[in-house]
C-alpha cells in the first residue's frame, strides 16, 4: 500500500519523521538539555517529544536560573532521568530540596551537585530524599551537608561510582559514611577528598576497583576486604601522631596494581610487620626527603613490590646527605627484579638523594629500559653527568633528560 499524500507531505517537511521512534528518542538523549527543549520548535510532532523521552540527561550549564530547572522538571514526564547536574548558587539553594524529591520519583541514575564559585553558604544542605534514589549509578557531591540516614535505609543497590569532596555529616551519626559505602555492593569507584567524618570508617567493598583518598589524618579510615582493588591514590597531609606507622595503613590496599602515595610529611615509618604488594605494577610517590624515615620508607615499599615495573618519584624537598654505602645497604636480592621504567622529578634545591638513588637503580635493575630525569645537565661539571658513565646492570638501559617539553637521550660522554 502506498503512503497517503498527507504522510508523504509530512515526511518531506520533516525528514526525521520517517525514522523509528526509538531512534528519535536516542537523538534527544544525546542532545544537551537546552537543545533537546529547542526541538519543540521543529514541528508539531516534536513539540512535546522531549518531555517523555526515557533517560534524558538534565545537565544544566553554569548560571542557569533555578526557574528554568523548575520548569524542565515540571514538564518532564519521562520514566527515567539518566543524569542531573547543577552548580548551586545563592538563588538556587532553596530549590535543591524539591529538585531531589522530583528526581527520586523519576528513577534518576546520576546526580552531580557542587557549589557555584560565588555561593555564600558553607555547604549545600541536602534533603533526605537523596537516600530515596535506588536507581543511582553515580553520585557526585561537593561541599554538601549530608542529612541523617533515614530509618530503614536500604542502601544504593546499583551504585557504582561515589565521589564525596568536602562533604560533612551531622553530629552523632556514627559511621554513616561506612553505612553508605557498605550499602552499595556494586561500588567500583570511590573518591573521598577531605570528607569531614570524625568517626572511624571501615572501607569494605567487594567490587571496588578504584580508590582515591585525600585525608588529613591517617587514623580516620581503615580497610576491610578489597579483593578487586586495581588502583589507589592516597594523599595524606598529616598523621594522627608523630611518627605514625603508615605501613599498617597501606597494608590495607595490598591488592592494588597501581598505587599513588602523596605526602608532605617527613614523619613516616614502616615497622617490620610483613606485607607484600604482589600485584603492584606501577608506583608513584611524592614526598619530602628531609629525614631518614621517608628514604627507608621508599626502600621498604620497593622490597615489598616484587613485580613492580614502573616507578615515579617526585622529590618536593630534600635535606638529607645520603651516602652510597647507606643506599647500597638497603638493597636486597630480588629487589626491583622486574623494574623497567623509572622517572625522577626533582623539584628540590639539592640533588644528593636522587642522583645516588638513580645510580643505584642503574647498577642493580637488570631489566631497566629507561630512566628519565626532569632536567638536563647544565655543564660538564653537573653531577647529573655521573648517570651517563655509571655502571648499568641492563645493557638496554637508557638515561633520558628533559630539555624543554621533551625527553632526549644524551651520549655517555660530554659533547
Amino acid at each position: 500500500m502506498e503512503p497517503s499524500p498527507l504522510r508523504v507531505a509530512a515526511e518531506a517537511a520533516d525528514p526525521l519523521a520517517s525514522l523509528p521512534s526509538h531512534l528519535l528518542d536516542e537523538i534527544l538523549r544525546r542532545l544537551d538539555i537546552r537543545d533537546a527543549v529547542r526541538t519543540s520548535a521543529l514541528s508539531r510532532d516534536w513539540r512535546r517529544r522531549w518531555e517523555s523521552v526515557p533517560g534524558l540527561a538534565l545537565s544544566f550549564p553554569e548560571d542557569t536560573r533555578p526557574c528554568v530547572v523548575d520548569r524542565v522538571l515540571f514538564q518532564y514526564t519521562g520514566p527515567r532521568v539518566s543524569r542531573f547536574a547543577f552548580q548551586v548558587d545563592d538563588a538556587s539553594a532553596s530549590h535543591v530540596d524539591h529538585w531531589l524529591v522530583a528526581l527520586s520519583r523519576r528513577s534518576v541514575e546520576s546526580i552531580s551537585l557542587r557549589p557555584h564559585a560565588h555561593f555564600d553558604a558553607e555547604d549545600i544542605n541536602l534533603h533526605s530524599s537523596i537516600f530515596a534514589c535506588p536507581h543511582l549509578v553515580s553520585l557526585h557531591l561537593k561541599w554538601c551537608g549530608i542529612p541523617p540516614l533515614p530509618v530503614g535505609f536500604a542502601g544504593f543497590p546499583v551504585l557504582e561510582e561515589l565521589y564525596f569532596a568536602y562533604v560533612t555529616f551531622p553530629d552523632n551519626t556514627e559511621r554513616q559514611l561506612q553505612a553508605i559505602i557498605g550499602g552499595a555492593p556494586l561500588l567500583r569507584v570511590l573518591s573521598l577528598l577531605d570528607v569531614y567524618n570524625y568517626v572511624d570508617c571501615v572501607i569494605e567493598a567487594p567490587n571496588l576497583h578504584s580508590l582515591t583518598l585525600g585525608l588529613e589524618f591517617d587514623n580516620v579510615y581503615h580497610f576491610g576486604e578489597l579483593p578487586c582493588l586495581h588502583d589507589a591514590e592516597i594523599v595524606l597531609s598529616a598523621f594522627s601522631e608523630p611518627g605514625h606507622n603508615v605501613g599498617r595503613f597501606l597494608a590495607g590496599v595490598v591488592h592494588v596494581q597501581e598505587l599513588t602515595f602523596i605526602s608532605s610529611l617527613d614523619e613516616v615509618k614502616i615497622d617490620a610487620t610483613p606485607f607484600t604488594f604482589y600485584n603492584l605494577k606501577s608506583l608513584k610517590l611524592s614526598t619530602p626527603f628531609t629525614a631518614m624515615n621517608p628514604i627507608v620508607f621508599v626502600f621498604r615499599l620497593l622490597r615489598s613490590s616484587p613485580n613492580l615495573e614502573k616507578l615515579k618519584i617526585q622529590i618536593v624537598e630534600e635535606g638529607m646527605v645520603v651516602d652510597w654505602e647507606f643506599l647500597n645497604a638497603q638493597w636486597t636480592d630480588g629487589m626491583c627484579a622486574k623494574l623497567q621504567i623509572v622517572q625522577i622529578i626533582n623539584v628540590a634545591t639539592h640533588r644528593w638523594f636522587p642522583i645516588s638513588f638513580m645510580k643505584l637503580i642503574l647498577s642493580k635493575a637488570s631489566l631497566l629500559r629507561t630512566l628519565s630525569v626532569n632536567e638536563c645537565p647544565g655543564s660538564q661539571d653537573d653531577p647529573l653527568n655521573d648517570l651517563l658513565t655509571c655502571r648499568r646492570a641492563s645493557v638496554q638501559a637508557e638515561v633520558l633528560f628533559k630539555c624543554g617539553f621533551r625527553y632526549i637521550r644524551r651520549s655517555r660522554t660530554w659533547t
